[in-house]
């Protein structure tokens, strides 16, 4: 079986707004638990948000426990062959590859040496442990992480807004593995209902039991995000939400040939955002406006050989920004797809499966968070566990 490259984890960025990381000589270690084998490791550094150049001082790998701390030979880390590369404001740059042996469920590291530059673009997920640490420690065996103080604006954010906000993991894009026993990735390509994590950790759980060493799930989600428009220039958070799912699908899913399966689960902003603080009244979508932005992925993807399970959006009814009008919205859409399934590789009924009975616009209070939108673990695990795995083979 010939080798390929394969994403053992990823993360599609956005502009971090006021989670970003101010510039600070420190070194940033992202600790990954391995859902495929490989002989090499590669990975991408993302500076697409920023209004900056970025200068990393220093790149290092190394097989790892699950704190972070080296078991293994630390091994230097190149960008076409140089130790300290410059990124340019909006570059993405692809290391050298090294040779790295790596089994399914293990542990192994990487470390960057930021020296100058703030670290803007990334994201707010929790797949993979971040250690931050000041000062160059890329080639230190054991590092403890070290609190920041902009982790208070995140934690005053989460109790504000009512929803769990991940630490950021700025800078990393995509870390590779090379494969040559024939693995393959799944895309979770979505909004803060799955970044946020609580059905795609359970999910990702799932298939590393069932297709032990086949596929690693990656997580592109963006909170905020909206399959058919960008973020609106007027919300304070600017960049936070991203570009559009259409927009994005190229560089997050397009540009990775090892991803064989895509599970969409945008719409729930399309619907929800207009007329709020986050976009405008004029932006008020259509149902079958969304659904043709759906059926254009999939044929998109169909030509790439892609096949795409599309979730439908759970019913918000309950939350702040909800109103009759959006709930009509939604539940023409849901309707729609299953109209059209065909168009798709599979259609997962999340909204029926959370659906409060005796209020059919909205999902079982006791599967939601505070904010009353975004499953909680229970009802996250309840997603995944009903996920058919079928679909994957």
């Amino acid at each position: 079986m010939s080798k390929n490259w394969v994403q053992t984890w990823g993360q599609a960025h956005s502009a971090f707004s006021f989670f970003y990381y101010p510039s600070c000589p420190k070194t940033y270690r992202l600790v990954i638990k391995s859902a495929i084998s490989g002989s090499s490791v590669r990975f991408e550094l993302s500076n697409e948000c920023a209004r900056n150049k970025v200068y990393v001082g220093g790149l290092t790998v190394a097989k790892c426990d699950e704190k972070g701390n080296f078991t293994g030979e630390c091994k230097a880390v190149t960008v076409k062959g140089e130790k300290s590369p410059c990124l340019e404001i909006g570059q993405v740059v692809m290391t050298d590859p090294v040779e790295l042996d790596v089994k399914a469920g293990e542990y192994f590291c990487i470390s960057a040496y930021v020296e100058k530059g703030a670290l803007r673009s990334g994201n707010l997920i929790n797949n993979a442990d971040l250690i931050t640490v000041k000062g160059d420690v890329t080639s230190t065996p054991c590092v403890e992480n070290q609190r920041r103080i902009r982790d208070k604006v995140r934690e005053i954010a989460s109790v504000v807004l009512k929803m769990y906000f991940h630490k950021p993991i700025p800078l990393f894009q995509s870390v590779q593995l090379l494969n040559d026993d024939g693995a393959r990735s799944i895309a979770v390509f979505g909004d803060s209902i799955s970044q946020q994590g609580y059905w795609t950790n359970a999910f990702t759980d799932r298939i590393r039991k069932e297709f032990f060493g086949k596929y690693s799930v990656i997580n592109k989600s963006i909170m905020g995000n909206r399959l058919m428009l960008d973020f609106h220039r007027r919300f304070i958070c600017k960049g936070l939400f991203g570009i559009s799912g259409l927009n994005r699908l190229q560089r997050d899913i397009l540009d990775y040939p090892d991803v064989e399966y895509v599970i969409i689960a945008l719409g729930t902003n399309d619907f929800l955002q207009y007329n709020t603080i986050a976009a405008p009244k004029s932006e008020k979508p259509t149902p079958q406006g969304v659904l043709e932005g759906f059926i254009k992925v999939s044929d998109i993807l169909k030509a790439h050989g892609k096949k795409l399970v599309v979730f439908n959006v759970l019913n918000f009814g309950e939350c702040m920004d909800s109103r009759p009008e959006k709930e009509a919205m939604v539940t023409e859409f849901n309707k729609l797809l299953v109209k059209n399934k065909h168009h798709f590789h599979a259609v997962y009924d999340q909204a029926g499966l959370c659906v409060n009975p005796d209020k059919p616009t909205c999902s079982r209070l006791d599967l939601l968070g505070k904010d009353k939108i975004h499953p909680n673990q229970e009802g996250g695990q309840l997603v995944a566990d009903n996920v058919d795995l079928n679909w994957f083979k």
